[in-house]
């Protein structure tokens, strides 16, 4: 059965310590382009690549030419509404970067290089400027999110599916909300304006992301709201978690080991979880040490959490 899990910020960067050479996370930095511009895919290349990802692209030069799939932009307008602004984040820019991806209508991510058969950690998302607005105003196709009242249960969703082992289907799933109207209290009501993080972990090793819009807005030829939205640092870790391993030194001992080990911290150590190399969970405690005798020999992460957050070290069970 297929589980379907909302936005997640539980599991955490099983591929800092799995093997020597870490994947690459997608910065689009590598992309060139000139300032306040895009590249959209017009030369049919149908795709490019940032760090161990290939982003697809599909361009028509029907009618004016137009795209789908993933473009990349370091446009900064985050004030022009409507569709002649779709290629800008409402962010004014990248995350800490110049260039950033824009994704519109469908498309996959594949793994490749160092990416193939590890976990992906996650990304940030944002909305694009043209449908923010869009949500927030509406437009002669759109609606304003909450209606008149306010009250209206309006919502904009994406919903992320993967693939593994060649084409078979993820059990999991993953929703992020790019506005959400639905709270009992109106105060709470929001259409996401920041960098916000999306944990793909969940998924375990996959070979491809795809990603499908939801929305309370929809007409006669499907969803009134622009199918768009923002990404940066694909593959990369949350902002949060780089902080703590920077900032938290653990001892983790002995390693290898056949049945005890022991976590040592500068701050008191609060939770012991161990995953295998798919990131199921498979032992966890509250204390400084654990059992890992019930382990079959082999690699496993473990992380350990404080009061300054959590860090995975790769331990060996022999």
């Amino acid at each position: 059965m297929k589980k379907h899990l909302p936005f997640l910020g539980v599991f955490l960067l099983l591929v800092l310590s799995t093997t020597s050479k870490a994947q690459s996370s997608a910065t689009f930095e590598n992309i060139s382009l000139a300032p306040n511009s895009y590249y959209n895919g017009s030369d049919f290349a149908g795709g490019f690549k940032s760090g161990d990802f290939y982003f697809q692209n599909s361009y028509d030069s029907s009618f004016g030419g137009f795209w789908s799939g993933f473009s990349v932009s370091n446009v900064k307008d985050d004030s022009t509404k409507g569709f002649m602004n779709q290629y800008s984040a409402i962010t004014g820019g990248g995350l800490n970067s110049e260039n950033y991806g824009v994704f519109y209508g469908n498309g996959k991510i594949k793994l490749e290089g160092n990416a193939i058969g590890k976990v992906v950690n996650g990304f940030y998302i944002t909305n694009s400027t043209y449908a923010y607005y869009d949500m927030k105003e509406g437009s002669t196709f759109t609606k304003k999110f909450g209606g008149v009242s306010g009250n209206d249960p309006d919502y904009f969703k994406v919903e992320i599916s993967a693939w593994k082992n060649s084409g078979n289907p993820a059990d999991t799933s993953v929703e992020i909300y790019l506005a959400d109207f639905r709270f009992s209290n109106n105060t709470d009501d929001y259409i996401l304006n920041t960098w916000k993080w999306v944990d793909l972990s969940s998924f375990g090793a996959v070979d491809s992301f795809a990603f499908n819009f939801y929305s309370s807005d929809t007409g006669d030829f499907g969803i009134n709201t622009p199918l768009y939205f923002c990404l940066d640092n694909f593959g990369d870790m949350p902002n949060s978690i780089k902080k703590a391993n920077k900032n938290m030194a653990i001892n983790v001992y002995p390693n290898p080991s056949k049945s005890i080990i022991n976590v040592e911290s500068a701050e008191p150590i609060t939770r012991i979880e161990i995953y295998n190399m798919n990131g199921q969970l498979l032992l966890s405690n509250n204390e400084t040490s654990i059992n890992i005798e019930s382990l079959h020999s082999g690699i496993y992460i473990l992380t350990a959490k404080n009061e300054l957050g959590t860090i995975t070290k790769k331990i060996i069970k022999e």
